[in-house]
């Protein structure tokens, strides 16, 4: 019920805090990232800029080159999952400033790693791209881009690799990403005399990825503290995990801090059943908990066998706090 109470209503009324959102599922997060960087776009004015990825037939060894994708066969592979393709998504949207995750591991010593958190600071388009009209919401580019500028957020200042770049001091040791094909994935596409035929298919487009919505797997190891996440804590078809509910709640720092995306509940039936899905979730088996008692009780001997040192060391803490303090 503590819970059910912190339901954030509307998204938008966090756009201030930059929020993220934290799910148990994959298949959610695109959709719900680009809303959430629409969102970051109309705080800050910048214009949007979207494209779509493209999708080619692989060759096989030993076979003639494959004849290029129909629009509907095009059409039919925008619509498969991204987890098919690597988490390559179907499409981009970007603006001056907009967050990623990235995809791959192409430079580590300027920070381009997997999973590193970037921020876009410059669009290279294509050379046959017609130039931006400013008409609409946004720039729907025709072809992928040729590349996309991007500088590490935090936690990584590559200055001996990007010192000597002319943009160093105002871009942060910037670098660029470009389109790239996935692995490989087999769809199901429409056939004049079969009905259906089974092609494998790569996609292409920049590995830039979602960095506004991502999964409890992603966020394993962080510490919230007083950034904005947003948490989706309802039980999905398969059941609530342990390690989701344990992971979750432990990033925040009190249960003030806790937001979450929508109600666990909203009927008494349905709070039922949430109640055993979280009972469930949260028994331990009988060997771990045999260990967390074990661990307590070496945790108290510890304590007892080493009370001076514990002390001496709570003294210690109470002098640097308060020489802080007044200074």
């Amino acid at each position: 019920d503590a819970l059910n109470q912190r339901v954030i209503t509307d998204l938008s009324d966090l756009t201030d805090l930059e929020p993220r959102v934290v799910l148990q599922r994959n298949e959610p997060r695109h959709v719900l990232n680009t809303r959430l960087l629409m969102l970051q776009a109309r705080r800050k004015g910048a214009r949007l800029v979207s494209w779509n990825a493209d999708h080619v037939p692989v060759r096989q060894h030993g076979t003639a080159q494959q004849p290029l994708l129909s629009h509907i066969e095009k059409a039919v592979a925008m619509r498969v999952k991204d987890a098919a393709f690597d988490h390559t998504t179907a499409d981009t949207w970007y603006y001056e400033g907009a967050r990623y995750t990235l995809l791959d591991t192409v430079a580590a010593d300027a920070g381009a790693c997997h999973n590193n958190e970037v921020e876009a600071c410059g669009l290279l388009t294509d050379s046959r791209e017609p130039p931006d009209d400013g008409h609409g919401p946004y720039w729907r580019l025709h072809y992928l881009p040729a590349a996309v500028m991007v500088r590490p957020i935090k936690g990584h200042a590559p200055n001996t690799v990007l010192a000597d770049l002319a943009d160093f001091a105002s871009k942060g040791g910037a670098f660029t990403v470009v389109p790239r094909p996935s692995p490989a994935a087999n769809i199901t596409v429409p056939a004049v005399d079969t009905g259906t035929a089974t092609k494998n298919v790569r996609r292409i487009n920049v590995p830039l990825g979602d960095y506004y919505a991502v999964t409890d797997y992603f966020v394993q190891g962080r510490s919230f503290k007083e950034e904005c996440w947003v948490a989706d804590l309802s039980v999905p078809p398969g059941g609530l995990k342990r390690a989701t509910v344990y992971v979750l709640l432990t990033r925040y720092k009190t249960l003030n801090h806790i937001r979450l995306l929508r109600p666990l509940s909203t009927t008494p039936d349905e709070r039922k059943r949430v109640v055993q899905q979280f009972l469930a979730a949260t028994k331990l088996d009988p060997d771990l908990a045999a260990e967390l008692r074990l661990l307590d009780r070496r945790t108290t001997a510890t304590r007892n066998r080493y009370a001076p040192e514990y002390e001496h060391a709570r003294h210690l803490e109470e002098r640097w706090t308060t020489a802080a303090t007044t200074t």
